[in-house]
């Protein structure tokens, strides 16, 4: 028996399993200064076990009991007032921790399988969960199902507060309301997506060039190219100035004035000092014997001005198709002046249809700041716009340029 000051711990699954260890250490005069109780061991924090922990010392000479019994209790070393008490306190504690420890046993086992368990109990029947009736599985199901999110409303895109004024000032420059709507629709949904609201009006002219066709794919061969419309169109002009630009290229051309009423001779005396000749024919037969012996690079037709409505000038388109068909034209230019309405444009294309219309020459282009007409129908006929005419002289058209026409 010691009789010493020093503490010491023991461990054990209940008090009764642990006090024969102190009493054992101590003799049966030890003090218990303090007692612990937890859970240890398991897997993943599941079937852990209990245990009791008990701190103790020898008692000293002058903590030694009064008296002492001569029973079973004194023998096993459990007479002393401290452990009596101890053991009383912690006997209710202990039956706990007993059912706690059964209960984790039997559900190691229960979760080992059912070989297990046919060890424990015998034989089991296999566990199967009694269907819930209609209304109450409804009702089960409602209260773990999570209820679905109300579905956000869709939202429409909102245009810009510029596309209204760039609306306006396409309007303002000539195209249909029909289509400035349609353009800046265009630019607002397809093109934001890419860029700010700041770059809006730049987006809408890049929509006006993709939608405007152009020349291209001409090649590098010889062209024949015969420009249409009405008087005052400005065919003539826009013969003389394409003609000027080729032969300041050190190019052969050759103008037909076909059926002109002053047999050409206003476009030769502005010709002729460029290089350029100028072949006056009053039909095609007379016009091709004279071309007859040359091969420039272009070919050039001055035709004769064509009204619009009444058989007159059906004859006179009819004719003139033929003539061109003869002379072998390739291309057929509707000449359209930049400030002609749309309605004008329009009445004027179905007109000269019967000519095979080509391509739509731009001009007059310095007379006014709204060319919108001539460009829409180049737009919806899908005629290629060609060239570009003012004072100055001749262009190719540019999709962009012409764009920026449209919207400054």
């Amino acid at each position: 028996m010691s009789t010493t000051s020093e503490t010491k711990t023991f461990r054990g699954r209940t008090l009764e399993a642990v006090l024969p260890q102190v009493r054992d250490e101590f003799g049966p005069d030890a003090i218990v200064l303090r007692r612990r109780e937890g859970l240890a061991g398991g897997v993943a924090g599941f079937f852990q076990r209990s245990y009791v922990e008990v701190e103790a010392r020898g008692s000293l000479p002058d903590e030694a009991p009064v008296e002492t019994r001569n029973d079973r209790a004194t023998a096993e070393g459990l007479a002393t007032p401290g452990i009596q008490a101890l053991v009383e306190q912690a006997s209710p504690f202990a039956d706990a921790l007993k059912t706690a420890d059964r209960a984790h046993e039997v559900l190691a086992e229960l979760a080992a399988g059912p070989a297990v368990s046919a060890g424990l109990y015998g034989p089991q029947p296999a566990y199967e969960p009694a269907a819930l009736p209609p209304a109450a599985a409804e009702a089960a199901a409602a209260l773990v199902a999570p209820e679905p999110a109300p579905a956000e409303p869709v939202r429409e895109l909102e245009p810009p507060a510029a596309a209204a004024g760039i609306e306006a000032k396409l309007v303002a420059a000539g195209l249909s309301a029909s289509l400035a709507a349609d353009i800046v629709g265009e630019a607002v949904a397809h093109g934001l997506p890419f860029s700010t609201p700041r770059s809006l009006k730049a987006l809408v002219r890049s929509t006006l060039a993709r939608r405007t066709p152009v020349l291209a794919d001409i090649g590098a061969g010889p062209r024949r190219i015969a420009f249409a419309g009405a008087g005052g169109a400005g065919k003539s002009a826009a013969v003389s100035a394409l003609a000027r630009a080729y032969a300041a290229a050190d190019h052969e051309v050759v103008v037909v004035a076909l059926r002109s009423p002053d047999g050409g001779c206003d476009l030769a005396a502005e010709l002729e000092p460029h290089g350029v000749s100028v072949i006056a024919a009053a039909d095609a037969e007379q016009a091709q014997r004279r071309l007859s012996r040359r091969s420039p690079l272009l070919t050039l037709i001055d035709t004769p001005a064509t009204g619009v409505g009444g058989a007159a000038s059906r004859a006179a388109v009819a004719a003139l198709a033929a003539d061109l068909q003869a002379l072998g034209a390739t291309e057929i230019h509707l000449t359209l002046p930049a400030t002609l309405s749309g309605a004008a444009a329009d009445e004027l294309a179905g007109a000269l249809a019967p000519l095979g219309l080509t391509h739509v020459a731009l001009t007059h282009a310095d007379q006014t700041a709204r060319p919108g007409a001539p460009v829409e129908l180049a737009m919806t006929a899908r005629k290629p716009l060609s060239y570009v005419f003012d004072r100055e002289g001749a262009e190719p058209a540019d999709a962009a340029g012409i764009a920026r026409r449209l919207l400054p």
